[in-house]
């Protein structure tokens, strides 16, 4: 892992996971790339204001993130670079990505509820537009050394050395043990046994469990797993109409019990 990209947005959720994403880039030599978007200010009545350049928007926001770059740097001593734009956050941090080699993306998140409730709009969307993984860090969850890792699968999609790499990385950089979890309903179906199957190769060169838990929401058997199993990590793929979509779609948002306590890192499976 050689460059992590923060979304900051000068909230205390955002300046958590900048914390956060910190301790993992010295913890990797990592490069630190704060990043900030906005959009200018339109009126919205006749009354009136003062008006504001876009270069001065500009160079206000530079001279925030640059002092939260300053803070960080001299408290963890590791390389971070700084870039502002205008624009929606989402759609630029896809750009960015496609512009510049970034193996990780940390963000902050808060609430409880469905997805959109618990990690916000900016973040929903950037897991839906992204390539790479996204390590999504609950806003009162501070930096722990990762021992635990919960991986949490259905086994329903195909398994690769580049989808389970990011974990694989973190987990042997760490020295973390992997327990893989199984949330069934009954029986285990056949498609289930071969993904088992191959998840077990992807692993074999790591300390690794499989634990299987039965239950009738997979939701509430995740949340259940981990009030009673020590883990720093909550891992899950996305990928479109499985797994984490299924849990997070917004047709089941109201219905969403799960509410994390420790941060989540989505690895992407998408073409």
């Amino acid at each position: 892992m050689q460059a992590i990209l923060v979304p900051i947005d000068f909230s205390p959720v955002s300046r958590n996971a900048s914390v956060y994403a910190a301790e993992l880039a010295r913890l990797f030599n990592a490069r630190l790339l704060l990043f900030h978007a906005y959009m200018l200010p339109t009126p919205v009545s006749e009354v009136p204001y003062v008006m504001v350049t876009a270069d001065e928007v500009q160079q206000e926001n530079e001279a925030f993130l640059q002092k939260e770059a300053d803070h960080l740097h001299s408290t963890y001593g590791i390389q971070i670079d700084t870039l502002v734009r205008i624009g929606i956050a989402s759609d630029e941090i896809k750009e960015i990505t496609k512009d510049q080699p970034i193996d990780l993306i940390v963000m902050g998140m808060k609430g409880a509820g469905g997805l959109d409730k618990i990690i916000g709009s900016t973040t929903t969307n950037v897991i839906r537009k992204v390539k790479i993984p996204v390590l999504i860090i609950p806003h009162d969850a501070g930096y722990k050394p990762v021992q635990h890792i919960t991986y949490a699968s259905d086994f329903s999609y195909k398994t690769s050395n580049s989808l389970f790499g990011p974990l694989l990385e973190i987990a042997k950089t760490l020295v973390a043990k992997v327990h893989i979890l199984h949330v069934q309903k009954e029986v285990v179906k056949m498609e289930e046994q071969v993904g088992r199957k191959s998840t077990e190769q992807a692993f074999s060169n790591q300390d690794h469990e499989f634990v299987n838990v039965t239950d009738q929401s997979v939701t509430h058997g995740i949340n259940e797993y981990l009030q009673h199993n020590t883990s720093e990590l909550l891992v899950m793929v996305a990928h479109t109409h499985t797994f984490f979509e299924r849990i997070f779609s917004k047709s089941r948002t109201t219905a969403m019990a799960y509410e994390t306590k420790i941060p989540l890192l989505v690895l992407q499976d998408k073409e």
